[in-house]
């Protein structure tokens, strides 16, 4: 049964958004650094090892942080900019607790990559404008511009000699190159195996570099290392084979030991587990969304869809784990949670759709349905914790999530199928969820509504606006309401996104914005809108409003003030856009 009650809804949604969200940073000294939402706001502490007594480091901070083993300091951003993810990079010590913030004499901006070694930091920043890569020296208090980019290059890692990152530095959007930045000659270079390939990910161990690579498979992404002196490029020699019999198709993360070891966390259907010189160290069917190792010690958030992220150590040697930082749902959350499902859903082409479904023990089948289209593009539903998803089904909806065509996770075939046509054959795939749902006694004809965030909030609206007879009804948080708009309030990074994700198509930006389609919305909308946000900006969200309002259709607007796009990183924010989401889906399914 749905909730429909405020006060119901409201003590299950703050169940679940206070559920702890863990990320692992790495080892700082003796500490394990690590960035969780146990406060309220994403912020990040260091665990000691010895003791296991905690530190906080910095609160509110802007999800990247670095930690390295040979320095007591953290290095992590913030945004100064009231949630436009204008950030400038802070650095403090562990266990001074003084702060420095490096980027000091840098415009803020937004940072996309950031990398430590321990005594230098790089990063990849975007303003209005322009974008650069900056190195700066701890020891020597410098902040240098080493080189100018077009705008959505990630750094990967930084040493004496290099700077590693990667992008579409080609200016394919079907491929992505690695940058290499010899910081002594101040030489800069594009390096790909093979034209037209995806490289990813480059992590430095002295003059080599690791990274990931679809050039000899052309979908799966394998692991390589590199020789920067030589250039010659080879498999790793890996000492245990449970990798290769794994066969992951993408890799979560990917690194060096301090002793030359290879580690990686590989992905495939949902599921990662991690790896040490090609030893499986699980923890088992999850996913493990970041790691680090130290002192005989992998050290590893985890978690499922029905359970929520987890802190592990894992002995590298026995493998056995225990917990290290526990998390626990309350019994009525964990009663309303059903059964879990993978299928995979035959879209309009033929193409398979991976799908995750969360049913809800809370209404009985087939009953309310929610599907549940993720952000991005560039991104999945696996199986793994997600706030969104569980609160639908505790709620008392089940939920399909299809992995449409662009998702991760799937190989880089299926992640390319979207670029050059968003707003395309991926709506179809997403149509063919809520066709799956019905067909397969999940849901009644006429009981399908759909919920989505961020691409996921655009998709939203593309459903209504171009489907409109398939939906109950939708919810559409931080959506993308004109790409014409959209792209003119951008920053450099994001212009780059979207000319990369459209293929150069600007003409098709009319054609891909559910603004062109408002007068065929039938069924009732609620948008929700951070009024700060610098991804998806409000303005376009306020002229589909007025469209909504002039043509007389049925809608909510919320805007949810002082804040940007990325609410997951605040607990009040995220409850805010479920609490919306709620009592607008119980109204729905009450008429």
């Amino acid at each position: 049964m749905v909730v429909r009650g405020i006060a119901e809804a409201s003590r299950l949604i703050e169940a679940i958004t206070r559920v702890p969200r863990y990320v692992v940073e790495g080892v700082a000294g003796r500490f394990l650094v690590y960035s969780s939402t146990e406060g309220g706001t994403y912020s990040t502490y260091a665990l000691d090892l010895v003791t296991h007594t905690k530190k906080l480091i910095a609160t509110e901070v802007h999800m990247a942080v670095r930690a390295h083993e040979s320095s007591t300091k953290v290095v992590y951003l913030k945004d100064v900019s009231r949630g436009f993810e204008l950030s400038r990079v802070f650095a403090r010590d562990v266990e001074t607790g003084d702060e420095l913030v490096v980027s000091g004499d840098v415009e803020p901006q937004r940072i996309a990559g950031l990398a430590f070694d321990g005594a230098r930091i790089a990063w990849s920043g975007a303003t209005k404008t322009q974008a650069a890569i900056y190195l700066a020296n701890l020891a020597r208090g410098t902040v240098e511009k080493v080189a100018e980019t077009r705008g959505r290059e990630f750094v990967a890692d930084v040493n004496e000699k290099y700077i590693v990152g990667y992008g579409h530095l080609a200016g394919n959007p079907m491929s992505s190159e690695i940058l290499i930045i010899d910081v002594a000659k101040g030489a800069q270079e594009v390096y790909t195996p093979k034209e037209g390939s995806s490289n990813v990910a480059p992590r430095l161990f002295g003059g080599k570099m690791l990274f990931a690579s679809d050039f000899e498979d052309g979908d799966r992404m394998r692991l390589y290392v590199l020789d920067l002196e030589t250039r010659e490029l080879r498999k790793p020699e890996l000492g245990y084979s449970d990798m290769d019999k794994f066969e992951p198709v993408e890799f979560v993360d990917l690194g060096w030991t301090r002793d030359g070891k290879i580690w990686a966390i590989g992905k495939k259907r949902g599921n990662s587990r991690l790896f040490l010189d090609g030893k499986d160290l699980g923890p088992g069917t999850g996913f493990v969304s970041s790691a680090t190792l130290h002192g005989g010690k992998a050290y590893v958030s985890f978690s499922t869809l029905k359970t929520p992220p987890k802190v592990l150590s894992i002995d590298i040697e026995s493998k056995k784990s225990e917990v290290l930082i526990d998390n626990e749902l309350p019994l009525e959350v964990v009663e309303r949670l059903g059964e879990v499902r993978y299928v995979e859903i035959t879209s309009f082409d033929g193409l398979k759709v991976p799908t995750y479904i969360l049913e809800s023990n809370a209404s009985a089948k087939p009953g309310p349905t929610v599907v549940y289209p993720h952000g991005g593009p560039w991104s999945e539903v696996a199986n793994s914790w997600s706030p969104i998803v569980v609160s639908l089904a505790v709620l008392g909806y089940h939920v399909v999530a299809p992995n449409f065509r662009g998702s991760t996770g799937y190989g880089e075939k299926f992640r390319r199928l979207d670029i050059g046509d968003p707003g395309g054959a991926d709506m179809e795939d997403v149509a063919a969820a809520r066709k799956w749902a019905v067909e397969g006694g999940l849901s009644k004809e006429g009981e399908v509504s759909i919920v989505g965030y961020s691409y996921g909030g655009y998709t939203t609206l593309m459903q209504l606006t171009t489907k409109p007879k398939l939906w109950k009804c939708g919810v559409a948080g931080a959506p993308v309401a004109d790409w014409e708009k959209m792209y003119e309030l951008a920053d450099r990074y994001f212009k780059t996104f979207q000319e990369v994700l459209f293929a150069g198509r600007k003409e098709i930006f009319r054609e891909r914005s559910p603004i062109t389609y408002v007068e065929n919305i039938q069924a009732p909308v609620c948008i929700v809108q951070p009024q700060n946000d610098s991804r998806t900006p409000i303005q376009p969200v306020l002229d589909f409003v007025n469209k909504l309002v002039s043509t007389g259709k049925s809608f909510e607007l919320h805007v949810l003030p002082d804040i940007g796009h990325t609410v997951s990183l605040n607990n009040e924010a995220l409850a805010k856009f479920l609490l919306y989401a709620a009592l607008f889906l119980s109204r729905c399914y009450k008429e």
